[in-house]
């Protein structure tokens, strides 16, 4: 093969790609939200994985992406270890629609005979103000450029007939027998680890056979290393991302490996029966006809990965086992709270995942320093909050030496509301949000700037108690006291029921408190009128008793107005994460029990 002509070969396959690429891009755009949303609410089994894995690749031609789309979802444990597999699956079937796209409309139809007329309608679109025609446009420019790129490379591909060398190369491979098969596969393999994409190693393989370059076995050969090269492209990826996303990518590699494996037990038959198929139902004949060749494939590249799944969808349980058993989890140490825990870069792949964040970090926020703030300025520790030790005894004990509130907000709160205002603020920018998420971000943010007013609050609450400390008064001391203990009894229930406290249906429990705390303040403004008149305490004191009690309603007002918040904000993720932690948690016990 000449030099101009390995570089048409180059450059029609570049075309071929970047179109598929504008194609997939402009497709995620156009239907990636309503896909990412229906990929998170209805997946309850390996069955619906196989089926959205398929539905979803099949829609946005690209299985790389619903693969990236999959990990970052279990990343943050909105899938399962167990659903991601599912989904992967579905994926490797989907990804068997381009070959079909491919053969009817680049090798029946000659879609390429009317490409250039469709630039132009695409461009039509391309040019509007609205983003959904923009998308549009863009995808009918790529769906263009796909077949104007494959038609360039069948040209192309008959310059190998002009290189001796090479032709015979293929031609003695393609009829040496098993032998032969294993050489394609790792061409096939090594094409797609050098090209990054299986749909390329796909056309020039559909283009090969059509052209007479190889034969229907050493295409399918090919087809089958493009199934390892996927996988091995992906484990190299992951390789330096986290456990899920490793794990995810081996479960692909062992999935498609097994795959491989049994197929090539059956290959000469399996052809066989494919030719007979070909040949019945759509008068193709791949074995004989070098023409028929990518009807052939097409079958055989579905056929395959369908029945794989078949095989295989009973074994999910046990695939992930394997995989977390060779990719355990690593000791990672708890970030200190000045740092965030679940705002990284990865979480703002997708709207759903960076939401998710946000709304995981402000959970521990008040399950952690609002809550550690809150005791410790009252003297008392937080593990004696979750034992069932009497509220009143632990206030009276005074475990804890105190905070200094200043030092306190400045380094464990405003570096995190720091954190989390930029974050909140790239979600907005970055992303074009339904009123919905727009709202919940929104929402995410009025949260944490109200545990600022918390910590206000307590900080009030402690300065009027330290303020009367000397004025040796048991009546006002025990009215003191029993507004930290209803403070205390808060932190208790937001401890001990933060799961009750964090779910859609907690409406009841906190209106109760609600009401609870509101009726407590009204009887002590009433009381303090008669300890006044009685000579029990001060003016003075009776007016430090009301900005107390004021501030302790207001704590109450805020906390209860926060779990509200994230109950709303996090219905529709609860139930996933859950799943996926009861998946998690089989799982660990399976492995535990296998070493």
């Amino acid at each position: 093969m000449k030099l101009t002509e390995f570089l048409n070969l180059l450059g029609s396959l570049g075309l071929f790609l970047y179109g598929m690429k504008v194609m997939s891009d402009a497709l995620m755009q156009l239907a990636g939200d309503k896909l990412r949303k229906i990929l998170t609410r209805l997946i309850s089994n390996r069955f619906k994985g196989v089926l959205m894995g398929l539905f979803i690749t099949g829609v946005i031609q690209s299985s790389s992406a619903t693969t990236l789309m999959v990990v970052s979802f279990v990343n943050a444990q909105l899938l399962s270890l167990t659903e991601a597999i599912s989904i992967i699956m579905g994926a490797n079937i989907g990804t068997t629609f381009t070959a079909w796209l491919i053969t009817l409309l680049g090798f029946k139809i000659k879609i390429s005979s009317i490409a250039i007329p469709i630039v132009f309608v695409g461009l039509i679109f391309y040019l509007k103000k609205n983003n959904k025609y923009n998308n549009l446009g863009s995808f009918i420019i790529g769906f263009a450029l796909l077949f104007i790129g494959l038609e360039f490379m069948k040209d192309a591909m008959t310059g190998i007939e002009n290189s001796p060398g090479l032709y015979e190369f293929f031609q003695q491979n393609s009829n040496r027998g098993f032998a032969g098969i294993l050489i394609f596969i790792v061409i096939g393999s090594i094409l797609t680890l050098v090209l990054q994409s299986s749909s390329a190693t796909m056309a020039i393989t559909l283009v090969a056979a059509s052209q007479g370059v190889i034969n229907f076995e050493a295409a399918a050969a090919m087809v089958l290393g493009e199934n390892i090269g996927t996988t091995i492209t992906a484990n190299l990826a992951a390789f330096v991302s986290n456990t899920e996303a490793r794990r995810a990518a081996l479960a692909h590699f062992i999935f498609n490996s097994i795959g491989v494996i049994w197929i090539l037990l059956l290959f000469t038959p399996y052809l066989a029966l494919v030719d007979n198929f070909a040949n019945a139902f759509m008068s193709a004949s791949p074995l004989t006809i070098a023409t028929d060749i990518p009807i052939g494939l097409s079958i055989f590249h579905s056929s395959f990965n369908i029945l794989n799944t078949l095989m295989l969808i009973g074994f999910i349980h046990f695939i992930a086992r394997i995989v977390v058993y060779f990719i355990p989890d690593k000791p990672v140490s708890e970030p200190v709270f000045s740092t965030s825990k679940f705002l990284t870069k990865q979480s703002l792949s997708y709207p759903e995942t960076a939401i998710k964040a946000l709304l995981d970090e402000t959970r521990r926020l008040y399950q952690e320093a609002v809550i550690e703030a809150i005791a410790h300025s009252l003297g008392v520790h937080r593990k004696d909050i979750i034992t069932d030790i009497p509220v009143r005894q632990i206030v009276e004990q005074r475990g804890h030496p105190g905070i200094k509130h200043k030092t306190f907000i400045r380094t464990r709160i405003q570096p995190i509301y720091t954190e989390v205002l930029d974050y909140a603020s790239e979600i907005q920018e970055k992303f074009s949000l339904t009123k919905e998420d727009n709202d919940r971000v929104t929402r995410l943010k009025k949260v944490h700037r109200d545990a600022l007013d918390i910590l206000a609050h307590i900080k009030t609450l402690k300065k009027e108690i330290s303020k009367h400390s000397k004025d040796n008064n048991p009546v006002l001391n025990n009215e003191y006291l029993e507004l930290k203990c209803a403070v205390i009894e808060l932190l208790r229930l937001f401890l001990k029921e933060n799961d009750a406290l964090f779910i859609e249906n907690s409406d009841t429990l906190l209106k109760g408190v609600q009401s609870k705390a509101e009726t407590e303040d009204a009887n002590l403004i009433l009381g303090i009128d008669r300890l006044i008149r009685g000579h029990k305490i001060t003016p003075d004191e009776g007016v430090s008793l009301i900005t107390c009690s004021a501030s302790v309603l207001e704590i109450y007002r805020l906390m209860i107005k926060a779990a509200k918040y994230l109950a709303v904000i996090g219905s529709g993720y609860d139930q996933l994460e859950q799943t996926v932690l009861n998946e998690e948690q089989d799982i660990n016990k399976h492995v535990d029990e296998a070493a």
